[in-house]
């Protein structure tokens, strides 16, 4: 698991770097110059430049991001490339950094700092405008540099972060330059990762300058997955079946069994080792065609709610409750998932309430329908003292917290964090970055998937690898994340598979590994 470190956890990590582990500023300046030069050197390597000499542009803005502009402009000289640096800051203004790396140009070369340019025709152009210090809306000749790179037919490398992005919001600030490739300089920053500010990145380039680990004073807020951690649970040699848990799913109102279907099967892809079915018994024989391994029971509209009174004997044929029902149920498995497709109507809001009540201590994912439902009384969550995960989109957040959807989509990990710590659940919020807040005010973002996942049913595959990964011993929190991260593999992998276009959850289903 690695770090997104905020402006200020960044600042105070380059600040530590300095202080506590002796390796000055300059020498930071340095080595992501030497990356950002580096990144430079292999697009004009890969390009085919006949009879003449490319070109490259540097433009330097104020502070320290303008400091590594000038560095690798230096950089770029040393090495017989022609790159002119464009000094957006007077000298005067300039950090005491800054200034020491543009004289450093000068003294290389006079003309390769100017002050103005009337043509953007180069080759290659880095952004060195402004970084990570940006907060405000980029305005006057600021604005009008941006757009001409922009409008240039240049490839832009931007140092850390595209300038105009603010770096923890992922807000365009006004207008921000639409790099082809972005070299993330130290730790990746939200502006990097969430939209639309990922947007602006083209090629997301880590680039290590020396701040690590042990830079930083404490965790960071925000964590993520990296490739290596994503994974099912090893399986010991010597188990069986009842060693990876039983997962219980209700799911499927009258005639909805797809929602059943998706959720259970993406719950045996992810290892559990039994998975069970509440279901309305219009859907029994679907669920029993399509997915033989999965157990069924069944309850129908006349089911009656409450417990059945008096004596009862062998001969007795009616039929249980559905209170009796469920408690059989939940006697049976090691974790609970709740909601697709369900339904809204007042037999739905009984039959969650029911689960709820009776599910004791056990895990519960709560989704789709069941958090339509809680959405008119949140307190209904309240009605349990179990360990919940709740898997909303943005849409059913809107309905939970009664943010606009725009609102949540700017402010998403603040939305899920806030709503985790304030119901003490674990909110996994799914978007084009899921982020899965814990109450703990712990997030994890997601940062695979892909817009093919956008299909009827993604979510009751997730909400099935999420309960399968409980089922096997996994805590409730960490499956969460890890779900939403294998969930976006398989969906990565089915895109290259299928197509973005073509995809469907089932793909998405057959690629769980």
């Amino acid at each position: 698991m690695n770090h997104i470190l905020s402006r200020e956890e960044m600042r105070d990590a380059d600040r530590r770097t300095a202080e506590i582990m002796h390796v000055p500023s300059a020498v930071l300046m340095e080595r992501a110059a030497l990356l950002i030069a580096g990144r430079v050197i292999k697009r004009l390597d890969e390009c085919s430049f006949l009879q003449r000499k490319p070109k490259v542009l540097i433009v330097c803005g104020p502070g320290n991001n303008g400091g590594d502009g000038f560095a690798c402009g230096r950089i770029l000289l040393e090495n017989g490339i022609d790159a002119v640096c464009l000094a957006l800051c007077p000298e005067e203004k300039m950090s005491v950094l800054e200034r020491e790396q543009c004289l450093s140009v000068r003294a290389l070369d006079e003309r390769a700092v100017v002050n103005s340019i009337f043509h953007m025709d180069q080759d290659v152009i880095v952004d060195a405008v402004f970084g990570i210090s940006l907060n405000r809306p980029v305005e006057g000749d600021y604005a009008d540099i941006i757009e001409r790179i922009n409008e240039s037919s240049a490839y832009v490398i931007s140092a850390d972060i595209p300038s105009g992005i603010d770096a923890d919001s992922a807000e365009v600030l006004g207008v921000a330059v639409k790099a082809s490739e972005t070299v993330s300089l130290g730790f990746l920053k939200p502006g990097n990762v969430l939209f639309p500010g990922a947007g602006y990145n083209g090629e997301l380039v880590m680039g290590n300058i020396g701040i690590t680990e042990k830079s930083l004073k404490k965790t960071p807020r925000i964590s993520y997955l990296e490739d290596g951690d994503i994974g099912l649970p090893l399986r010991k040699a010597d188990t069986n079946k009842g060693s990876y848990g039983k997962v219980l799913i209700v799911a499927g109102n009258r005639d909805m069994a797809g929602a059943a279907v998706l959720a259970a099967k993406a719950a045996l892809k992810s290892g559990c080792g039994m998975v069970r079915v509440l279901t309305h018994e219009n859907n029994r024989n679907v669920l029993m065609t399509l997915l033989p391994e999965v157990l069924v029971t069944t309850y129908s509209d006349d089911t009656p709610s409450g417990e059945r009174t008096g004596q009862t004997s062998l001969f007795d044929k009616k039929e249980m409750s559905l209170e009796e029902k469920v408690r059989e149920a939940v006697s049976w498995c090691s974790v609970i998932a709740v909601g697709p497709g369900i339904g809204r109507d007042p037999g739905s809001e009984g039959l969650l309430r029911t689960v709820l009540k009776n599910a004791g201590h056990l895990p519960l994912v709560l989704d789709a329908d069941a958090l339509n439902i809680i959405s008119k009384n949140l307190e209904i969550m309240t009605e349990c003292s179990s360990e919940i995960v709740i898997t909303p989109h943005i849409r059913e957040m809107s309905a939970l917290t009664g943010i606009p959807v725009p609102e949540i989509k700017s402010h998403i990990t603040d939305v899920a964090e806030d709503f985790a710590s304030g119901y003490h659940v674990t909110c996994v919020l799914k978007d084009s970055r899921t982020v899965t807040a814990m109450s703990s005010g712990r997030l994890v973002l997601n940062l695979n998937g892909n817009n093919g996942m956008a299909t009827a049913g993604s979510g009751d595959v997730l909400t099935g690898i999420i309960v399968s990964l409980i089922a096997q011993g996994v805590a409730p929190d960490s499956a969460a994340y890890l779900g939403a991260a294998l969930h976006g593999a398989a969906g990565d992998r089915a895109a290259e598979n299928k197509g973005r276009h073509g995809m469907t959850a089932s793909d998405i289903i057959e690629n769980i590994r």
